[in-house]
């Protein structure tokens, strides 16, 4: 009788001891944003890699596809370099919690820049998902030491008094754009004009060169009037700005 009482109270004990060991909570981590949720949801169905006519080369990337309903929204697009592949990430954000979102896929189609700089000559491959495109660089694309590149100062140096669109009637649609204006001395030239896309704008980018050291210039304004193709193929309807500093024209697709 006395061993089974003296086992009861044992088992108490050790109830009670165990009951008074401390818990280790469990935390939740929190979500990158308050109100979103962050996924991968993008489906590719299509990439095309833009050269654009510089020295070094600038590469940009087109990716096209869709999304799988109206409340999910292209968040950020990153490029990875291994190797000779750059590895591209889609990371998707819809409301968190209970929403009511469409059902229907929603295409998208967004630019991306890699970076390209100091790459030596060869093929190279960009990949997202199931997607993957090609991509050449004939030479070594980084500026090298010799005499023709010491010969020249780069800058901005350009003064851009207007910019015209002219929208051809054609399918697809066709933008060229007019850039006029002058260079500050008889020495100074253009060595490129682009336009890079960001979103729904196309910012007008000037480079301009002149010989390096003291030369003799003629100190008169030189006008110029410049003219380049936008990449327009592939955009979606709507409104579209041209801008360069505090000029700009827009353009609809329809």
């Amino acid at each position: 009788m006395k061993k089974t009482r003296l086992l009861g109270i044992g088992i108490v004990l050790i109830l009670l001891l165990s009951a008074c060991q401390p818990v280790e909570e469990t935390l939740t981590p929190p979500t990158a944003h308050e109100g979103y949720t962050y996924g991968e949801d993008a489906m590719v169905d299509s990439l095309e890699v833009i050269l654009l006519e510089s020295f070094p080369v600038q590469a940009q990337v087109r990716v096209s596809g869709n999304l799988p309903d109206g409340c999910t929204e292209l968040h950020e697009i990153t490029a990875a370099q291994e190797g000779q592949e750059f590895i591209l990430s889609l990371t998707t954000r819809r409301p968190a919690g209970d929403v009511m979102c469409t059902e229907a896929l929603v295409p998208f189609e967004e630019t991306v820049g890699l970076e390209i700089q100091g790459l030596e000559a060869g093929t190279y491959t960009v990949i997202a998902q199931e997607e993957q495109v090609e991509f050449t660089l004939d030479v070594d694309n980084f500026v090298q030491d010799n005499v023709e590149q010491a010969e020249f100062d780069y800058g901005a140096n350009a003064t851009v008094e207007e910019i015209a669109l002219d929208v051809m009637e054609s399918y697809p649609i066709q933008v060229r754009v007019s850039v006029r204006g002058y260079l500050p001395d008889g020495c100074t030239e253009i060595e490129q004009i682009s336009a890079v896309r960001d979103g729904t704008t196309f910012h007008i980018e000037i480079v301009t060169r002149r010989p390096a050291g003291d030369v003799m210039c003629t100190q008169q304004i030189v006008p110029f009037d410049e003219s380049l193709d936008l990449a327009v193929e592939f955009l979606g309807q709507g409104e579209y700005t041209v801008q360069y500093e505090e000029l700009s024209e827009s353009f609809r697709i329809e």
